[in-house]
């Protein structure tokens, strides 16, 4: 298979993968006070919207990681699964408001290099 198709399905893989993240957290969010009871677990988990769509998602990423482990090396699709780790840090900063520290983008940088040499 050609390196385009690897990076393009590596890259959906975890682009699936932090937006099943990113609802949980919302959905968690929506959680007022976190209780190991059945009414929290049932009203305030399982009944949210967030955290159901979030599960979906984490659905589909399990089902493209399975693809990938069929089709490639085990040594270079796991690797590229960083990519998850910048995509995570762009949406805190976008959809979350989080801060970014420059040293966080140097990461990112090293990051996205070691991508670029793994699939090199």
């Amino acid at each position: 298979m050609s390196k385009v198709i690897l990076v393009l399905t590596s890259f959906i893989q975890a682009a699936t993968m932090i937006a099943g993240q990113m609802f949980l957290k919302y959905g968690m969010q929506k959680v007022t006070d976190f209780t190991w009871s059945w009414h929290c677990i049932w009203n305030d988990i399982i009944l949210n919207w967030g955290i159901f769509i979030g599960i979906l998602l984490i659905i589909v990423t399990n089902l493209l990681w399975l693809y990938m482990l069929k089709v490639y090396d085990f040594s270079i699709i796991y690797p590229l699964t960083s990519i998850g780790f910048v995509l995570g840090m762009l949406c805190g900063m976008w959809f979350f408001g989080e801060q970014v520290v420059w040293t966080q983008w140097i990461g990112v940088l090293l990051i996205m290099g070691g991508c670029w040499f793994i699939v090199r």
